[in-house]
């Protein structure tokens, strides 16, 4: 799903990273530098990474459909969802053990992230709030960050084991246009929200966090195993990998124009 694609690709980097020797001083110079090139081509399609544009995020139209027993029960649509400010990422951690087997961590931040969404929600909360959503629907994330620790398996298929993601929120606010059928309890779910919306999802992330971490693993996974070792230290080097050992530039024919005058995410 691309939903999944931006992690992949931050996974991706974290790999190529964990494969080289830690003397040589210029590949970390090189992912430095492919981080920020990354960056700065995020607002653009990535053909040879087969990226879409990735800020802003854009998805729908798109329906959706949830039954989580004795939670929520519901059916629902997007159209013209924006996802704005992952361009944004900075990496303070980047702990990655070339050795296969031990264990590798990698931290990334987003200051601040917001979307916007025309939107339907059909269904009810706890089978006991109906929920009617019908409109706008917006909402902006501030000191959200993910800290990502794996194993390395370099066997033939390239990939990952013992995935674990821990998330962190600083704040959280929305608004839902229409959410609930009842004016006077849609306020005050929002203003819960609004007050707890931290908490919350913290509990929801507890609760589902098994099931993510296995898809996410899956799905990274199914990403890497496309390429060999040779492969990837091609990308890393300039290249984008591929048979016969010609490629073509990672980043051909994609301007670098999306963060014009802003500093390096890793100086």
């Amino acid at each position: 799903m691309r939903q999944g694609y931006f992690l992949q690709a931050v996974m991706a980097i974290a790999i190529l990273y964990s494969c080289l020797e830690p003397a040589e001083c210029l590949y970390e110079s090189q992912i430095r530098d492919f981080l920020n090139e990354f960056r700065n081509r995020m607002c653009h399609p990535i053909p040879n990474l087969g990226l879409p544009a990735l800020d802003p995020f854009v998805l729908g139209p798109g329906q959706t459909s949830m039954n989580n027993k004795y939670l929520i029960d519901f059916t629902g649509s997007i159209d013209d969802f924006q996802l704005h400010g992952l361009s944004d990422f900075e990496v303070p951690t980047l702990t990655l053990n070339p050795v296969p087997g031990l264990k590798s961590t990698i931290q990334v931040n987003f200051p601040y992230t917001y979307f916007k969404s025309l939107y339907t929600a059909k269904g009810s909360l706890a089978y006991i709030l109906n929920l009617a959503g019908d409109g706008n629907a917006e909402a902006f994330i501030k000191d959200f960050s993910f800290l990502i620790s794996f194993r390395l398996r370099t066997l033939s298929p390239l990939g990952i084991t013992s995935l674990q993601i821990e998330l962190y929120l600083g704040d959280l606010k929305i608004n839902f246009e229409n959410l609930l059928e009842e004016d006077r309890i849609d306020d005050f779910v929002h203003s819960l929200v609004n007050e707890m919306g931290v908490e919350l999802l913290d509990d929801v992330w507890s609760y589902e966090q098994g099931t993510v971490v296995a898809k996410v693993q899956t799905l990274v996974n199914n990403f890497l195993g496309q390429y060999s070792l040779q492969d990837i230290l091609q990308i890393i080097a300039g290249g984008g990998g591929g048979e016969g050992g010609e490629s073509k530039p990672i980043f051909e024919g994609v301007e670098p124009d999306c963060k014009l005058g802003s500093e390096s995410i890793l100086d």
